[in-house]
């Protein structure tokens, strides 16, 4: 009785254990793939409120250097103009067209003409010249200068092979210039100012040319942008030009200004060949104020010497990162304008190379660990959604096996560290020490660097994008409709002039969706015969066109009884318009969507 009972207790084999276990296996995995899409929410909601942080983190950034805002942040296209793949100015693209750029030339990728890189030309960025300090330069000898680092970053350069260079805005890349320069409207038959100053100039705005002061002892160059009218396919269109006129030094001559023409920048040729604008045939004479001038600043290769004497210098420390140098003896430097002296600054107009290289700014912890805003970082090598291999950044001028996947600049020395796959590239100039990055969780550990202060640039998986994007300054208006420049703004003058309701002001697609201020204004309401003057009215563009093609403020959303605009009073009936809105764009492509994420302000730059 016993013996039964104990037999009746036996185990179960080995075999029925594995198969047990086999069949649970099973079980969970059709569990887990009946819902990969709430792990995979769980993963992007994470994600997406660390790309929150950052991007409200870039917003209080870019309020804390309101003096250093651009001027604009344009669209931009690539074409092929003498021969060469350029970069131009693309007024007629909307900041929420992310597709691909029609007509893109053969050769260019195409991630680099869609999404957020479609609107990546900064214009006018201001850097406030202040104290030197010691950097590495030219085969990595410590030297001295006054370091920058452009807001975004990597910025596209061409390399220099040495001598002072003039980039024309036109290829794309690096331009710095110092303070605007005085106007005065001249004649050039029967005008001239022999005392006009580097700070002044005059322009004949019928015949296309300017009036320039050279200097005795060296060259000087000068950056004139404006917009001229030309007549075509029966109606005249205005085109935007952004060009570099040379002046050589005069010596032993005395240097007298000189009337010279405005000329059309045209890539791969020097400046001293740029053709004059007034020599096409469909030239109609220079927009009145639509032009302004700057003095350029000398491009020095990185081994040569600075001018104690000449404070309008720079180097380009490391182009990929946005880092340059200007000469020390602009620190203090005070110059002469129209109404006494004010200090030296410089503006930098520059093409982001990429928007989708991530970018933050972390002061190394005691700790010295650093966690990133994103977590699942691009490693070199690593497999992607159209299962191709990541090579790395992408940064120009870098062999593809030297690509890194995280790159490290101290903001103070302008050193750098270059970071494949957790190790430190022989190209870098910063020391790390003993580090570790883990690339899951977005941890860098960089014991040795406690307290330094550090930008941050990668890539993250789902193509995360954190882009900015900028109204103009200031806008002008515009003559005509077609063709107007990208900070222009356009109202029917003679249908307004003439009694017809017209309550609409225009601009160009690229400021879809923008809000701008009207410094002063007159307007007819309803019922009343006499103009009404206006201050301070913010109206926001609208985001899409309405039959012109053009997006539009409207008048009657700051005044529900206004008819039309009145510029009987003063001849014009609007005088300031502001942009005031600064945006940060999120964008990433779960698979294969584009989505967008914005965060608005109103900000803009101070004077």
């Amino acid at each position: 009785m016993m013996a039964g009972r104990w037999k009746q207790q036996g185990g179960a084999s080995l075999v029925e254990v594995l198969v047990a276990i086999a069949i649970l296996m099973i079980a969970i995995l059709a569990f887990i793939r009946l819902y990969p899409s709430g792990f995979l929410a769980l993963k992007r909601a994470g994600q997406g409120e660390s790309a929150t942080r950052l991007a409200q983190q870039e917003l209080e950034r870019l309020k804390g250097r309101q003096d250093n805002l651009p001027y604009i942040i344009a669209p931009v296209k690539y074409e092929i103009v003498n021969g060469q793949t350029v970069l131009v100015i693309d007024p007629t693209t909307s900041p929420d067209d992310l597709g691909v750029q029609p007509n893109l030339p053969q050769g260019v990728p195409a991630e680099y003409a869609s999404g957020v890189n479609r609107v990546r030309r900064i214009i006018g960025e201001r850097v406030n010249l202040g104290a030197p300090a010691p950097y590495y330069g030219y085969r990595y000898n410590l030297t001295e200068g006054i370091l920058h680092q452009t807001a975004f970053a990597p910025i596209a350069v061409p390399p220099v092979a040495g001598g002072p260079e003039w980039d024309p805005i036109q290829s794309g890349y690096l331009l710095v210039y110092g303070n605007p320069m005085r106007r005065f409207v001249m004649d050039s038959d029967f005008e001239y100012r022999w005392n006009l100053r580097t700070y002044e100039y005059g322009i004949d705005y019928e015949r296309g040319k300017v009036l320039l002061r050279p200097l005795r002892y060296r060259p000087i160059a000068y950056k004139i942008d404006y917009s001229y009218r030309v007549l075509h396919e029966g109606h005249e269109d205005i085109r935007q030009v952004s060009t570099v006129i040379i002046l050589p030094p005069t010596n032993p001559q005395r240097p007298f200004p000189l009337w010279v023409d405005l000329t059309i920048p045209v890539p791969g040729r020097d400046p001293s060949e740029y053709p004059p604008a007034n020599e096409d045939p469909a030239f109609q004479g220079i927009v009145p104020d639509s032009d302004s001038a700057a003095r350029l600043f000398e491009r020095l290769a990185s081994g040569a010497q600075w001018d104690p004497d000449y404070p309008y210098q720079y180097k380009v420390v490391n182009p990929l990162l946005g880092l340059l140098a200007f000469n020390p003896a602009g620190t203090g430097f005070y110059e002469r304008y129209w109404r006494g002296q004010r200090p030296l600054i410089a503006n930098i107009d520059y093409n982001v190379y990429d928007w989708s290289i991530l970018r933050e700014e972390h002061t190394v912890p005691s700790t010295g660990r650093i966690r990133l805003a994103f977590t699942d970082i691009k490693q070199y090598d690593d497999l992607l959604d159209n299962q191709t291999q990541y090579k790395g950044l992408g940064l120009p001028g870098i062999a593809q096996p030297n690509q890194p996947d995280i790159v490290l600049v101290d903001s103070l020395t302008g050193q750098f560290a270059y970071i494949q796959k957790g190790g430190l590239l022989p190209a870098s100039t910063l020391s790390l020490g003993n580090f570790k990055v883990d690339y899951m969780a977005g941890v860098l550990e960089l014991p040795n660097l406690r307290g330094r202060k550090l930008r941050i640039l990668y890539k993250a998986h789902e193509k995360w994008a954190l882009a900015v994007q900028k109204a103009a300054h200031r806008y002008f208006i515009s003559h005509v409709l077609e063709g107007m420049p990208v900070d222009a703004c356009w109202y029917d003058f003679e249908g307004a002039f003439e009694g017809e309701p017209v309550t609409k002001l225009y601009f160009n697609r690229s400021e879809a969706g923008k809000t701008v201020l009207l410094r002063e204004y007159w307007y007819i309401a309803t019922g009343d015969s006499q103009p009404r003057r206006g201050v301070n009215g913010v109206l926001r563009i609208s985001d899409v066109p309405d039959g012109t093609g053009f997006v539009y403020a409207d008048l009657n959303e700051l005044h529900p009884n206004a008819v039309r605009w009145a510029p009987e009073v003063t001849g014009v009936a609007i005088r300031g318009v502001q942009g005031l809105s600064l945006k940060v764009r999120l964008y990433y492509e779960p698979e294969g969507r584009k989505v967008k994420i914005d965060f608005d302000a109103l900000l803009t730059r101070k004077d």
